[in-house]
């Protein structure tokens, strides 16, 4: 077989290995910035005629998965399907030469997701969803093997997103079985745990985005959640984030989903829902791994719910949140973003209070306001809220 023209700039060792290598290396320089995929490409073709023409040579399958693998960023890098597509079909011929060993298998699996995606941007779901089944396959052959359970989790999150957006509810749930598959048989792999998070997530958002809150019927099956209690995936989300060893990114993932899903409750006036989603929030802010992005969620739902009760003339319950946010800012002073809701749950209930004529209630919770302004004097939002109030009372 007559070799490929040398990669530009590049001297090719002495042998066919060394000269792949080289090929490997010529693609990485050219993918840093400015990137040169042309340049890049010409590396490539060198390298997959090293490969082709010595494919038995020691080391030589490593050094050729290497060089795909880089290619293939640049191409996911620059936007271009060509190159996805060519480094995707190169790892896929890569596999094939050798069963036993695991490592383009494993590159192949990385490389169909990262083609199911270029897939759904350029030509549409259905190419990207041909694709996901390749990793199915890849899974399905090489079970047991953690790196491709990874990525196969990665490919099926992805995919909820993409088919529910898609108006394709059937594959998100498919989906969203195979990653409750995935977990189930290797449950120790927290890459995987997290993607199924990732695509219960998915779920919960466009369930949230979409008004679909478990309290209607589902509208893939025409039931009702038993209790009316949310949405399934909801729940499966709360119980993969409390999990142990519990996971701060799950937490993460678990809190927003539970704000998206109040914040909708609160705004459909289904106030007693609301409720329970919220407390479930409030419950996940005390694991001892959520962080300050989960309690500022908190008090965000907080706020949003005060809101809600406050126009649904439920002044009493709006009252005692409040008063769960107030120990909420006080117990973390030290986060602008809880006393701002603080701040703006205030002024909602001073003139809610003063429309019911209930002054005495309003005059309490604007003193609330007063010191939280006190105490941060510095804090320009703070003051923005307080001094809409003055002007609300003039």
């Amino acid at each position: 077989m007559t070799d490929a023209p040398t990669p530009r700039g590049r001297n090719p060792g002495t042998g066919p290995l060394e000269a792949a290598r080289c090929a490997a290396e010529a693609i990485a320089d050219h993918s840093r910035t400015p990137t040169d995929p042309a340049a890049a490409r010409d590396a490539f073709d060198f390298l997959r005629a090293m490969a082709d023409g010595h494919p038995h040579a020691e080391g030589m399958m490593r050094v050729a998965v290497c060089g795909a693998t880089r290619f293939l960023a640049i191409g996911r890098r620059v936007g271009d399907i060509a190159i996805v597509r060519d480094a995707h079909l190169f790892l896929a011929t890569l596999s094939l030469r050798d069963e036993d060993d695991p490592l383009p298998h494993r590159a192949l699996a990385e490389a169909s997701v990262d083609l199911m995606l270029a897939e759904a941007r350029q030509t549409g779901f259905h190419r990207a969803l041909d694709t996901y089944r390749t990793v199915v396959a890849i899974s399905l052959a090489r079970g047991g093997d953690p790196n491709v359970a990874c990525a196969h989790a990665k490919g099926a999150a992805n995919l909820v997103a993409l088919a529910l957006e898609a108006d394709a509810p059937a594959e998100a749930d498919r989906a969203l079985a195979d990653l409750a598959r995935l977990e189930a048989a290797q449950p120790e792999i927290l890459p995987v745990r997290q993607q199924r998070g990732r695509g219960l997530f998915n779920r919960v958002a466009h369930a949230a985005r979409r008004a679909e809150t478990g309290s209607d019927p589902d509208p893939r099956t025409g039931r009702r959640t038993p209790d009316g209690g949310g949405l399934p995936e909801l729940a499966a989300l709360i119980e993969v984030a409390r999990r142990a060893p519990v996971d701060p990114d799950l937490v993460d993932l678990a809190a927003e989903g539970l704000f998206a899903f109040v914040t909708g409750l609160g705004t459909r006036g289904e106030l007693a829902l609301a409720r329970r989603h919220y407390d479930d929030l409030s419950a996940l802010s005390q694991l001892p791994e959520a962080g300050a992005p989960v309690r500022r969620r908190l008090a965000d739902a907080a706020f949003n719910l005060i809101t809600d009760l406050c126009e649904a003339g439920e002044t009493g319950t709006a009252t005692l949140l409040y008063g769960e946010l107030s120990g909420l800012s006080v117990a973390h002073d030290d986060d602008p973003s809880i006393c701002l809701a603080h701040a703006k749950a205030s002024a909602n209930l001073v003139l809610t209070h003063r429309d019911r004529g209930d002054h005495a209630a309003a005059d309490l919770i604007a003193d609330d306001l007063r010191g939280l302004v006190l105490a941060h004097p510095d804090d320009m939002d703070l003051m923005q809220v307080a001094t809409f109030l003055d002007l609300a009372d003039a």
